[in-house]
C-alpha cells in the first residue's frame, strides 16, 4: 500500500479525499486532493494547481486528470492538488484573502505562520516532499492575459536540472523560461523550493485570468499527459515540440503613472528595444507615458483590464 497525506491506496486505486490546516475553528481551510495509484510499481508525481485562485485552466486541467487518469495504464503513485489555495479560488482572488500573503513564495511554508504559510507547509510537507517529480499549473491573474510557457530552475546538480528541463520540455509549449538563484524568481516558489531539496520540478503557465477557455484547458491537460510519459509513469513516447526558444530573462515593465492603460501589443508578440508597448492616458485623454520595451524580447503576459495603478506592471517580457 502507499499511504499519503494519511490515506492508504491500493495498486489500482483512485481515492479522493483533504486535509485540513489552520489553527482556529473559523478559519479552518480542507484542500482537496486525489490519490491515483497504478496497478504497476513506479514513481510519486505529484501535480498541484491554483496557489492563485484565479488561474482557472490549470485548475480545471487538474480536476480533469483526477478523472480521468486510469489506474490500469499508470505506473507509480499520482498525486493531485486541483486548488492549493482554497480561500483566495472561493473569493475569486489572486493572493489568500485570510491574510494577504501570496502562497507561491512561501514555501516550504511555516508549521507556525499565517494561514497562507500553514497551506504551504501541509502542501508541501504531505505531497512535495514525498514525491520524485512534481508540476505546478499556473496562469494569468484576473486582470492578466498569458501565452503558454513552461519553466524550470536550475539548482546547480546536473541530475536534478537534467530531469526538471526534461519535465519542463516534455510541457512542449514553445517558449521554455530557465531561471536560477540570480534570476526573476526569488526564493519560496513551488518550482524553486521543490528541485533546491531533490524534486525534479516544472511550472507550467498558461491562461487568461478570470476566464475559462477550452483551448487553454487542454493545453495544460496535453501537456501534463506528455509530462508523465516522459518520466514512463504512462506509456508512449512524448511529443516534444522541436523548435522550443529558451529564455533566460522574465522582464516586468511598468507604469509610472496610474490611469486607463491602452495596450499595444498581445501575448506572443516579439518586441525590439524601444518599441512602444503602449500608452497610458488619463481620464480626460491626454497622454501619461509611452511605456516602451527596455529590452528586445517576446510579450508572455499582458493586463486586459485597462485600469492601472501608479507602479503596475503592465508587460512582462522573455529574452
Amino acid at each position: 500500500m502507499s499511504r499519503i497525506a494519511g490515506l492508504e491506496a491500493k495498486p489500482g486505486s483512485r481515492t479522493s479525499s483533504s486535509i485540513r490546516t489552520g489553527t482556529r475553528p473559523a478559519s479552518y481551510v480542507e484542500l482537496p486532493f486525489t490519490l491515483i495509484r497504478g496497478k504497476r510499481d513506479g514513481p510519486t508525481f505529484c501535480l498541484t494547481a491554483g496557489v492563485h485562485g484565479t488561474e482557472y485552466a490549470g485548475i480545471e486541467a487538474a480536476i480533469r486528470l483526477s478523472r480521468r487518469v486510469e489506474p490500469d495504464r499508470l505506473k507509480g503513485t499520482l498525486i493531485i492538488v486541483p486548488v492549493v489555495n482554497v480561500p483566495a479560488f472561493e473569493a475569486r482572488t489572486y493572493i489568500c484573502p485570510l491574510d494577504g500573503v501570496n502562497i507561491q513564495g512561501s514555501f516550504p511554508g511555516k508549521p507556525d505562520g499565517t494561514i497562507a504559510q500553514l497551506i504551504a507547509h501541509k502542501v508541501y510537507s504531505e505531497f512535495v516532499s514525498k514525491s520524485n517529480y512534481y508540476l505546478d499549473l499556473h496562469g494569468g491573474a484576473a486582470h492578466e492575459s498569458e501565452i503558454a510557457f513552461s519553466g524550470f530552475f536550475e539548482t546547480g546538480d546536473p541530475k536534478i536540472d537534467e530531469v526538471s528541463e526534461q519535465m519542463a520540455r516534455a510541457l512542449s509549449f514553445e517558449y521554455v523560461w530557465r531561471t536560477n538563484k540570480d534570476g526573476y524568481m526569488g526564493k519560496g516558489s513551488t518550482w524553486r523550493t521543490a528541485p533546491e531539496n531533490g524534486v525534479p520540478s516544472a511550472l507550467a503557465e498558461y491562461g487568461s485570468g478570470d476566464k475559462l477557455l477550452e483551448e487553454e484547458v487542454a493545453g495544460m491537460y496535453d501537456g501534463v499527459i506528455n509530462v508523465m510519459r516522459q518520466v514512463r509513469m504512462l506509456d508512449g513516447e512524448p511529443k516534444i515540440l522541436k523548435e522550443q526558444k529558451i529564455l533566460t530573462q522574465f522582464v516586468p515593465v511598468t507604469a509610472r503613472y496610474g490611469g486607463m492603460f491602452h495596450l499595444h501589443v498581445k501575448p506572443g508578440d516579439s518586441v525590439t528595444q524601444g518599441h512602444e508597448l503602449g500608452e497610458l492616458t488619463d481620464l480626460r485623454g491626454e497622454v501619461l507615458e509611452t511605456v516602451k520595451a527596455p529590452v528586445k524580447g517576446v510579450v508572455l503576459v499582458t493586463i486586459h483590464n485597462p485600469v492601472v495603478d501608479p507602479g503596475q506592471k503592465v508587460v512582462y517580457l522573455g529574452r
